[in-house]
């Protein structure tokens, strides 16, 4: 049995090679070896946001001035103008006095005897 032919295929690829070599734009060296030049668009946009960084994190270093710290006895409540009464009165009971809200429920214990 003798293999398919491929002719067909090499007429198709010889076929786009030809349009690409059409399509391809010139070859030009001299663009290679010369110094590569940046935009003057991207230069711009570079400044513009260096000026807007600038401009956002200067008043961020003039504002923050040092502050006068209150001392501790400034901010602490004073502790003896308290009224008397009863030392933590105004806390809740402990978890060690905890009463399940469901005693009632239950039932006495049986005591059986057997013989």
């Amino acid at each position: 049995m003798k293999p398919p032919s491929d002719d067909d295929l090499i007429e198709v690829f010889s076929h786009a090679r030809r349009c690409d070599r059409e399509e391809a734009p010139a070859w030009r060296p001299e663009l290679l070896e010369g110094p590569r030049r940046r935009p003057q668009f991207a230069l711009c946009w570079a400044l513009a946001g260096l000026v807007a960084a600038s401009v956002i994190v200067l008043p961020v270093f003039f504002t923050d001035a040092p502050r006068k710290e209150p001392t501790l006895s400034e901010v602490l409540p004073p502790l003896l103008d308290s009224p008397p009464g009863e030392l933590f009165a105004s806390q809740e009971s402990s978890l060690l006095t905890f009463e399940a809200p469901s005693d009632f429920l239950l039932t006495e214990p049986l005591n059986l005897d057997f013989p």
